[in-house]
């Protein structure tokens, strides 16, 4: 056989091979990509030095309880108590026919009272259905100390548990009051010089001061919440 024979001959063998090379990667390949697409996406799954503390989660039994070494809640005095439930009987002072939303609110527990003082008195033309719609002002109200009641026609238990929780551990002076008639918010809202606001001025953070209401002291029994105009002395 002649060398152009045997030349042609080792061309014709390479070039199948490299055709059946070329057709298994190329199976290999699309297999590859197929399960890839199948399979889960990679995860990095986080792991905690050896040496790092094991992690603390705080229970709801927990959070209900006030923080280690906190002051107790400053109660009124006798004086001030008795004063005070004058102001409640006096036909002069303006009160609404509904109380706290929730007993973890009260600040003086021998007379079951919510006692807040020069309070910002946020009126809600709608109900609270997200704790979102509070984050601003809440911010706000904690780095001030100032304390803060909220009047709605509803508000969404996980709000309700939110603020309770915030009561609770200290970080915000708060009461919650329901207000289902249109009438009586209006009337909050005029008595302490704000205004009702609706759900999307609260979502979208727009509260300016002339919004929001204040009052000298504001109290809430079980059954009803009073606005008052003057404080009485401590004795």
């Amino acid at each position: 056989m002649d060398p152009w024979s045997i030349g042609l001959a080792a061309l014709v063998v390479l070039g199948l091979a490299a055709v059946v090379f070329g057709a298994l990667y190329d199976r290999a390949r699309n297999r590859r990509r197929h399960q890839e697409m199948l399979a889960p996406p990679a995860r990095v799954i986080p792991r905690f030095r050896p040496d790092a503390p094991s992690p603390h989660y705080l229970s709801d039994l927990q959070a209900r309880r006030p923080p280690t070494g906190a002051a107790p809640t400053a109660a009124l005095s006798a004086a001030e108590r008795t004063a005070v439930n004058e102001q409640l009987a006096d036909q002069a002072t303006p009160s609404v026919p509904a109380g706290y939303a929730s007993a973890e609110f009260v600040t003086d527990p021998t007379a079951r009272w919510v006692v807040l003082d020069q309070p910002v008195v946020c009126v809600c033309a709608d109900e609270v259905a997200s704790i979102r719609e509070l984050l601003g002002l809440l911010e706000r109200l904690v780095l001030s100390r100032t304390p803060l009641v909220l009047v709605a026609p509803a508000v969404a238990k996980d709000v309700l548990g939110t603020l309770e929780v915030n009561r609770i551990q200290q970080r915000l002076s708060v009461v919650v009051v329901l207000l289902p008639e249109v009438a009586d918010r209006e009337r909050v809202a005029q008595l302490c010089g704000g205004r009702p606001t609706d759900r999307s001025d609260r979502q979208a953070g727009y509260l300016p001061p002339e919004d929001l209401g204040r009052c000298e002291r504001w109290v809430s029994t079980a059954r009803s919440s009073h606005v008052l105009t003057r404080r009485t002395a401590t004795a």
